[in-house]
């Protein structure tokens, strides 16, 4: 357990606990009054903890024994969303508004979000993403939240918005807020950007960020302007010179490989709002044009990107069939064949061009008559367990879950320690079943540790024991050869006459 709470069960003061032990013994001379809690505001049971210092592992706090608690989070990212308050605060004061900032359990625990409310009456609102959220959800609550401010912004974390929602607001703002964390000492700040299919800020502190009467600023993030008609606007808003067709191709590749990235599968309308507006009225058949010159800008064996391309019912368009035949990946017989195809390389784009790229699958082949061919079976190869920070999902956190057991068995427990942080930072991103295995391994791996713990007191403790005794046996005891203090010896024992 890295974090926790300075002063009460209640409080909202948090800390980390430095995992070095010379760190440690630095930190226990500058707060030696201090008195640690497990936090209900972490979502822990509110007693006190004990900081743990060694030297040949990673130092953490523990409970009293005898102590029951049923908190999931407890790794360095447990406690952002009381360190985003203390943000908050010095930033509002340092811009001379008043703000109110809020925790938000939305389901999974106390800090499922942050509303930072500014302005008179809380007008302007800003809220804080920290647990994942689907597109339904996100929707619903916009539309509710819109109609209590005058402005909204959303800023999200790791892993926490769906490509439909990135979809969403890239078409209504021209980019997306988000938001991380970095550690200095004892605390962790935050750090915010904006992200757009094309490209992003560089992350800033949020005393660089301003609030404005349109609602939050990250520096380098401008509104995007649009018209309705088929020639964008510059920035002065004057219409733009037409392009010529190689700079169309580039935009168009472009826009896809940033589709891919966010894993999200576009209209050909929504691929032009980031393109250019003037490819809205290209004909289908000029669109199979445009397309193969973006298959033939890539490398031989990439992806083929326009498998992203889908229309307003999910199905690919059937002028793809025409690009998929002149590229070389065969000539699909029929609509099932072309979205299973599809939906392959869907698959490999999201793999190559994703966020941090991983080993793509094998295209489908299809035979001469347009059928997928039969799938070789491929040798059995060893899995290589992968963390990323950055997305997680069924499929990482299982071998996760494993690791766990293996890192246990091996009796590792440095391994143990950073598997349990990665496993709290990904676990409410999980759906139940995934959720439930992991967190039940979980608590078996810190009852192992704690009982670990227990073994190694017991074991420095008993040669002291069996030493001393030792020494009393040979010696006698510590009194035998004493001699009596005056007054007190033994008086002799009268005869019976």
């Amino acid at each position: 357990m890295q974090t926790a709470v300075i002063g009460s069960p209640n409080s909202g003061r948090a800390m980390i606990l430095p995992t070095d032990a010379d760190e440690l013994l630095r930190w226990r001379r500058g707060h030696r009054a201090s008195t640690y809690w497990c936090g209900t505001q972490l979502g822990g049971c509110g007693n006190e903890l004990s900081d743990r210092l060694y030297r040949d592992k990673v130092c953490h706090f523990a409970h009293r024994p005898h102590t029951s608690c049923h908190r999931t989070a407890t790794g360095a990212s447990s406690a952002d969303h009381l360190f985003i308050k203390d943000d908050l605060v010095a930033w509002a004061g340092r811009l001379g508004i008043r703000g109110r900032a809020t925790s938000r359990d939305l389901g999974s625990g106390p800090g499922d979000a942050v509303d930072f409310r500014a302005g008179k009456g809380g007008q302007q609102h800003v809220r804080f993403q920290f647990s994942k959220l689907s597109h339904t959800e996100w929707t619903s609550t916009r539309d509710r939240l819109t109609g209590e401010a005058t402005t909204l912004d959303w800023v999200f974390g790791p892993s926490t918005v769906q490509p439909e929602t990135v979809e969403a607001l890239c078409d209504e703002y021209g980019y997306l807020f988000r938001f991380r964390f970095e550690t200095h000492g004892a605390a962790r700040h935050i750090r915010l950007r904006a992200e757009d299919p094309r490209n992003s800020t560089e992350w800033v502190p949020l005393r660089a960020c301003a609030m404005t009467p349109e609602g939050l600023r990250v520096p380098g993030a401008e509104l995007r302007r649009r018209t309705s008609g088929s020639r964008p606007l510059d920035v002065a808003g004057v219409a733009a010179a037409p392009r010529s067709r190689d700079d169309q191709v580039r935009a168009l590749r472009g826009a896809l490989i940033s589709a891919a990235r966010f894993r999200a599968r576009p209209t050909w309308e929504v691929l032009c709002r980031t393109a250019g507006g003037d490819l809205l009225k290209v004909s289908s058949q000029d669109r199979v044009g445009l397309l193969l010159a973006v298959e033939q800008a890539g490398e031989e064996g990439t992806p083929l990107l326009s498998a992203l391309l889908r229309t307003g019912a999910g199905e690919p368009p059937p002028y793809i069939r025409e690009v998929v035949a002149a590229a070389g990946g065969g000539a699909p017989a029929t609509a099932q064949v072309l979205k299973r195809w599809c939906q392959r390389e869907t698959d490999r784009a999201f793999a190559v061009y994703g966020m941090p790229s991983r080993t793509a699958p094998a295209r489908l082949a299809l035979t001469t008559d347009g059928r997928i061919a039969a799938q070789t079976a491929e040798p059995a190869t060893r899995r290589t367990i992968v963390h990323v920070e950055a997305r997680a999902s069924a499929l990482e956190v299982t071998p996760l879950s494993e690791a766990l057991r293996g890192a246990r068995t091996r009796q590792d427990g440095r391994l143990v320690v950073g598997l349990l942080e990665q496993a709290e930072d990904s676990i409410v991103t999980l759906p139940k079943p995934e959720r439930t295995k992991l967190l039940r391994e979980m608590r078996t791996a810190r009852d192992w540790l704690n009982s670990g713990v227990t073994k190694r007191r017991r074991k420095r403790q008993a040669p002291a024991n069996r030493a001393g005794k030792a020494r009393a046996k040979k010696k006698g005891g510590t009194l035998r050869d004493a001699r009596p203090l005056p007054g007190l010896e033994e008086k002799p024992k009268k005869r019976k006459s």
